[in-house]
């Protein structure tokens, strides 16, 4: 909302952003996203790189050995690995990205009170069937509501420094002051017991509960091994898993105790810090583990085979909520996102980042059609999208999860390669999903299924292959994932072939003239008549050496001009082998399938997803494409 510059508003209930705890892993396709949002270095700077797995169990003597050590290759190619780094760190570069962009703040410690949708208004996107009663909580109730797990008070000596401001942030209104709000759309990411599902009555059903499950972030004083590895050390009370973070961090996942299911309630009071300790001291022995430094630490508990919750360990008892899939994504103009529509356990290491995916999903496209740059319609690909991905992902924590578990009626726990074989197994079926890499998205206003003929390795539906690519101007390298910035713009990836052979180079030019002409996607579409890129951007890819072309060669329509700032120099790329950069090939045509000399049209939507492939000559396929899509400005200027 604050880079498509929609006039929005964020309210969160809790008094401030998360500082500790909570999420902690990022896969390669949401490192993948940061890299389009500008802050993906970040994320490399202060976190972990998770690149090897090792399983660890006991032998028929009884001694704690080393199994297997793992190390996925099928991410070799591309730009990012797993990273390992805390939820607030993810959320301070998500608000810096915010502020870099537009005035739009996070109004903290305000709650929603009473939601009103008006159905009879909801074909009507210039009306506002959304209305809201918001209250500023009272110093009180935020006090409440703030105690951090037991630890440690939060202060300006026990957070990050960039963090500081954030510990008492500005309130908008006067505590106690309540607001009406008329909204045209709500996108709502309030967690497991989302406060919205409930008001709109949409199921959410869940099971009955069995273990209780420890998280700890400590910094270790240990002579375990593998530490600052991904772990798991499997045993007769469950398989402890070890998860390497920043500043010298450790999370550990344990398995503490069973409940009684027929009353399905537990008194966390019985859950203590040290017991933890003990149970990861017995967990590993005979290496010796203990801490002085816990940065937080929670409960949680699970069924077997099903169901969880995260929440804090001061509460009374646990929450009875299970692996669970809301029966609706959407309800007319509201939308729920994350945790409020899909809920697993966190040891699947995916929660944060599907979550911050069906948020990128649904959030550009409101903020093209609440722009009025794109039709409506849109907006019904969303569930059908992210519906398919919440179902992989509660299939794979119900795969997953029981593995963790302490055998039940006495039976003996499995040999150490079984178990290994049962783990690896389930990662290797998942990991592309896991990752980020594939999505299945269907046939849609938004996606065509065509062109593999084309590109034999791209599909529309699927996240373009990321690849490293030379830049025409400067001879920089970088990988595609942040040449197409997360900026709400589709955009027309022309992989232009070899340019120096005469007839390829006749195809570009006419490409570019139609690109250029007053029929063509980018004259009918642009917002601003002066600037044929404001709405799609254009991005070459050739396949021809730099030094053998020059930039100007180009028709101009793919090297936009402007009167105060020149020419743009990041839109002509080559993919060509550079001898001091490996990971930039030479080799990106092959990666996607691609004839060299004749290259393809690809358009891309805003998130890096495939949406149409077609030769050059097809620009009525790509004519067509667009037009189920966008809004002429003639038809914005009669609402």
């Amino acid at each position: 909302m604050a880079r498509c510059g929609v006039n929005a508003r964020i309210v969160d209930k809790r008094a401030t952003k998360v500082f500790r705890g909570h999420a902690d892993g990022l896969r390669a396709g949401t490192l993948e996203l940061f890299d389009s949002m500008g802050f993906q270095h970040r994320v490399l700077h202060e976190g972990v790189e998770i690149t090897e797995f090792c399983f660890w169990a006991r032998d028929e003597n009884g001694d704690l050995k080393r199994t297997k050590q793992v190390r996925s290759e099928s991410l070799d190619s591309a730009p990012y690995r797993m990273h390992g780094l805390s939820q607030g760190r993810i959320e301070r570069y998500i608000l810096d990205a915010i502020k870099d962009s537009s005035d739009l703040v996070v109004e903290r410690g305000v709650a929603a009170e009473s939601l009103e949708y008006d159905a009879s208004l909801e074909n009507n996107h210039e009306e506002y069937p959304i209305t809201v009663k918001l209250r500023t909580l009272t110093e009180e109730e935020l006090s409440a509501a703030s105690t951090y797990g037991g630890l440690q008070s939060l202060s300006r000596d026990n957070v990050a420094p960039d963090d500081v401001e954030d510990l008492t942030p500005e309130r908008k209104h006067e505590p106690g002051t309540v607001e009406i709000v008329k909204a045209k759309y709500l996108i709502s990411c309030d967690g497991g017991r989302s406060w919205t599902r409930k008001q709109l009555d949409i199921p959410f059903t869940g099971s009955t509960t069995e273990h209780i499950w420890g998280v700890l972030d400590v910094v270790p004083i240990t002579n375990f091994p593998d530490v600052r590895r991904a772990a798991t050390v499997s045993s007769e009370f469950g398989t402890l898993l070890v998860i390497p973070r920043e500043r010298q961090l450790v999370r550990f996942y344990v398995p503490l105790t069973e409940v009684d299911i027929s009353s399905g309630r537990f008194d966390r009071s019985s859950i203590t810090l040290n017991m933890m300790r003990e149970k990861v001291q017995q967990m590993l022995k005979p290496f010796q583990f203990d801490f002085k430094v816990c940065d937080w630490w929670t409960t949680y508990q699970v069924s077997h085979l099903r169901g969880l919750s995260l929440r804090s360990y001061r509460s009374k008892q646990l929450d009875q909520i299970g692996q669970r899939i809301a029966q609706n994504f959407t309800k007319g103009r509201v939308y729920l996102a994350g945790d409020a529509v899909h809920n697993h356990s966190p040891k699947v290491g995916l929660g944060m980042n599907i979550s911050l995916q069906d948020g990128f999903n649904i959030g550009w496209k409101v903020a093209l059609v609440a722009k009025g740059v794109a039709h409506a319609s849109i907006l019904d690909t969303y569930e059908p999208e992210r519906r398919r991905l919440a179902e992989m992902l509660v299939d794979f924590d119900r795969r997953w999860s029981p593995l963790f578990l302490k055998q039940q009626g006495g039976s003996p726990p499995p040999d150490a390669h079984a178990k290994f074989e049962a783990m690896k197994e389930v990662l290797d079926s998942v990991e592309p999903f896991a990752e980020g890499l594939l999505s299945h998205y269907g046939d849609s206003p938004l996606v065509h299924k065509n062109g593999q003929k084309i590109a034999k390795n791209l599909s529309p539906g699927e996240k373009l292959i990321s690849a490293k690519v030379r830049s025409q101007a400067d001879g920089i390298t970088r990988w595609t994932t942040r040449v197409f910035q997360s900026d709400g713009r589709f955009r027309i990836l022309l992989l232009a072939g070899d340019v120096r052979v005469e007839e390829q180079k006749h195809r570009v030019l006419t490409f570019g003239e139609y690109l250029a002409s007053p029929d063509s996607v980018l004259r009918r579409f642009s917002r601003k008549a002066a600037k044929l890129h404001a709405t799609i951007d254009v991005v070459t890819i050739h396949s021809a050496p730099v030094e053998d072309v020059q930039l100007f060669d180009f028709p101009q329509a793919l090297r936009p001009f402007d009167e105060d700032n020149g020419w743009e120099y990041d839109k002509i790329w080559g993919d060509e082998k550079c001898h001091w950069d490996l990971q930039c090939d030479g080799r990106v045509y092959e990666k996607w399938g691609v004839d060299r000399q004749k290259g393809a049209v690809v358009a891309l939507r805003p998130d890096q997803y495939i949406g149409w492939i077609g030769d050059l000559e097809d620009v009525e396929g790509l004519s067509k494409y667009f037009g189920g899509i966008f809004r002429a400005p003639k038809q914005r200027a009669l609402l």
